[in-house]
């Protein structure tokens, strides 16, 4: 979280940044780009980003989806998420590394959760990383990886959202409303 001394300069950021969301959709506002797989734990907001403590932390969004030594596998629409707590107006990189199985694929996913708006949706065919940033539209954002269709799916592992470089994420409660 921002300290007290960021305060000021975060509410410029997060109005400023509300503001170019309201001219189009977070979609298009997103940029992608090549990011670290691995940032420090301190700053990643996922909780057990590559499933070395099981399930923790995915519980409540699991469907057709296991665990294991290489990450979550999916399958049969399944999929697998976590809700993540954001300040509204926020600048966020998202990243996992996502591959499908053979005659599967994935969707990489980061969306509001209050509204369903993507921030990321990319279908994968081939192991790559998936990476973009992004401006929050609201408190929470729903990370995942979802099998496409009834098919063999694939596998994610390496989730990560991130405070965007060069943006404060801010703290609870200093977003625009």
């Amino acid at each position: 979280m921002t300290s007290s001394l960021r305060l000021g300069r975060t509410r410029t950021v997060a109005a400023l940044a509300a503001a170019a969301c309201l001219g189009g959709t977070a979609l298009a506002n997103a940029i992608p780009l090549t990011v670290d797989p691995h940032p420090s734990a301190a700053a990643n907001l996922v909780t057990n980003a590559n499933f070395h403590s099981g399930l923790s932390g995915w519980s409540g969004h699991v469907y057709h989806a296991n665990v294991g030594g290489s990450g979550a596998s999916v399958h049969d629409n399944g999929y697998i998420g976590q809700d993540v707590p954001v300040t509204n107006g926020g600048r966020y990189t998202y990243s996992v590394r996502a591959g499908a199985n053979p005659g599967g694929s994935v969707l990489a996913l980061a969306l509001d959760s209050r509204t369903g708006v993507a921030y990321v949706s990319r279908s994968v065919t081939s192991p790559t990383t998936v990476g973009q940033t992004f401006t929050a539209v609201g408190p929470t954002v729903y990370i995942a990886c979802q099998a496409t269709g009834a098919s063999a799916g694939g596998w994610c592992n390496d989730f990560s959202l991130v405070a965007a470089p060069g943006a404060s994420s801010g703290s609870a409660g200093t977003g625009s409303g």
